[in-house]
């Protein structure tokens, strides 16, 4: 009897693929790898929203072919993006993740347009992933979802994700191509996050692309290349200007790939001001500015007087200096 009142494992609604062991019917019923609740048969243990419990003997239910993590390369882009986009419309964003937004200059409008959501609970997510494949998503080599093993065998759709706030990345037509997370508690890798599942069953890696932030009115026809996905959204709304977003000062090679495909000819590096002090941004900034003039693309080097990153200077109304740079 214990048995049969242990449910913490989620279920999955049967298919013709897989249909109820106990009824032979491909829908209504639900199962795990030890359970089955069936609406047509009876047992003496009845469920409360419908149908009765019966405990599966060991094989009745098939375990699921699984392809192993490094054979699933990330889905294409239009995929991503219809499940993301599903995925987000889903969720909330909580009232302080809405605040931080807010504090760091973006409009209620802004918030709600960019796609920005809360990381949900563990306890919510593979219900939310069951919504999704109920809605005939599929998740297989969408990063950042994964196949978590149950507790007594078989497998069922879920994610990993420390607290924080999703923070869409996008490519040049403004498709999803990924999700970053802004952690509520930065740790020693930082307080951003992709949200990723290299080496995992089902999942795959989200790679590290930039980000294209395009404004409703655009005011410029530079481009302008900066630190960040939330940076580029909301540097691109205070200037009127495409930014891209790195994920990384010294990750630039895919920003040149999105300038070449946006037919820029200006573009204006944004690094932040504490590159005076590391080495390494200093180098990196230095790559991508002759990468960029070996393409014949003039190369701009932004600079300001206070704060650390070019999006804080606007928001702030910090004097923004454009200065084209001739040399290697």
């Amino acid at each position: 009897m214990q048995a049969l009142k242990d449910t913490s494992e989620p279920f999955r609604r049967v298919s013709r693929r897989e249909p109820c062991p106990i009824c032979g019917k491909t829908d209504w019923c639900g199962i795990n790898s030890r359970l089955a609740v069936c609406m047509r048969v009876e047992s003496d243990y009845p469920v409360s929203n419908g149908g009765w419990l019966h405990k599966l003997a060991p094989g009745m239910v098939k375990e699921e072919v699984i392809t192993p993590a490094e054979t699933n390369p990330a889905a294409p882009i239009a995929i991503r993006d219809r499940v993301y986009r599903a995925f987000l419309n889903s969720l909330h964003l909580l009232p302080e993740h809405k605040k931080d937004l807010l504090r760091r200059g973006l409009s209620e409008e802004e918030i709600k347009r960019n796609g920005y959501k809360s990381v949900p609970a563990p306890t919510e997510r593979w219900r939310l992933c069951k919504e999704l494949k109920d809605r005939k998503y599929v998740l297989t080599g969408i990063p950042g979802f994964y196949l978590a093993r149950g507790r007594y065998g078989g497998h069922y759709w879920s994610f990993k994700a420390l607290p924080g706030y999703y923070i869409p990345v996008r490519d040049r037509e403004g498709r999803i191509q990924a999700l970053q997370i802004r952690l509520d508690k930065p740790d020693s890798y930082g307080k951003y996050r992709f949200f990723s599942t290299p080496n995992q069953t089902g999942g795959s890696s989200s790679g590290a692309p930039c980000h294209v932030a395009r404004p409703e009115d655009p005011k410029d026809r530079r481009v302008w290349v900066t630190e960040g996905p939330l940076k580029a959204d909301i540097a691109s709304r205070y200037l009127g200007s495409v930014f891209i977003g790195v994920p990384g000062v010294s990750n630039w090679r895919p920003a040149v790939e999105a300038i070449q495909e946006l037919g820029a000819r200006e573009v204006v590096i944004a690094y932040d001001r504490d590159k005076n002090l590391k080495d390494a941004v200093r180098r990196a900034e230095r790559e991508l500015k002759a990468n960029l003039r070996r393409k014949g693309i003039r190369v701009f080097i932004a600079s300001w007087n206070q704060e650390k990153g070019i999006d804080d200077a606007l928001v702030s109304g910090c004097e923004i200096t454009v200065k084209e740079e001739r040399g290697a």
